[in-house]
């Protein structure tokens, strides 16, 4: 029992983040549980440079964390519970551009 409670609490091996654009993918050796979807994300677009925003144009750039086929969208989510008993979490980073009205 005691054993289970500390595995829950380990942090994940690790966490690798693929990004088509990117030559090689993002790498967190020892990620905590608790660190959440939000941390990361920050973490990624910058080792990525890459920003979310809003271009002159009007053109909306974002950027979402896949789990599989299933976005992240709750910046607030640990990565503990998007892994659940796994020691590794392996997520995609998907761009989106929604075009401005000119």
């Amino acid at each position: 029992m005691a054993e289970q409670v500390q595995a829950a609490h380990a942090a994940l091996h690790e966490v690798t983040v693929t990004y088509p654009a990117a030559r090689e993918p993002f790498r967190q050796h020892d990620a905590a549980r608790t660190e959440t979807v939000g941390t990361l994300k920050g973490l990624v677009l910058n080792a990525f440079h890459l920003t979310e925003g809003t271009s002159p144009d009007g053109t909306v750039t974002t950027y979402t964390l896949y789990h599989g086929k299933r976005p992240l969208e709750d910046l607030n989510q640990s990565l503990g519970s998007v892994a659940g008993d796994a020691h590794e979490l392996h997520l995609k980073l998907v761009q989106e551009i929604k075009q401005g009205q000119r």
